[in-house]
């Protein structure tokens, strides 16, 4: 796969984490698991269009984007285990994108929110 479907696809991991998000953020009758999700996706969403646009000044615009159905609501720890498996891959598939620190740092911030939110759904 070329760099630039590489970073399509990463960039619609994304966009199905921040509708993920919404939909458990209206479906959890749990509210620091409602909170949490609140928080993630106003970050996501900013961090996403961040690094998109200023990928996209030098590499163009990314082109077909490949987006999930999100799940129903279940429980915390469908949650938990969703953003665990959804940090590890971001580890995992930012080596097969753009390498630039400036690209890698945006992914880093990515990360961190990944990382900030599972802190957050540990909490009772």
């Amino acid at each position: 796969m070329t760099t630039e479907k590489n970073f399509s696809y990463f960039i619609s991991y994304l966009k199905d984490s921040f509708d993920q998000a919404v939909v458990w953020h209206h479906q959890t009758d749990q509210y620091p698991v409602h909170k949490a999700l609140n928080k993630f996706y106003d970050g996501i969403l900013d961090l996403t269009d961040g690094l998109v646009e200023s990928v996209s000044g030098i590499y163009g615009r990314p082109q077909k984007y490949q987006l999930d159905d999100p799940e129903d609501y279940v429980d915390v720890e469908q949650v938990i285990s969703y953003f665990k498996k959804a940090y590890e891959n971001i580890q995992k598939d930012r080596k097969d994108i753009y390498e630039e620190t400036w690209i890698q740092n945006q992914v880093d911030e990515i990360a961190t929110l990944f990382a900030e939110t599972l802190y957050l759904l540990s909490l009772k």
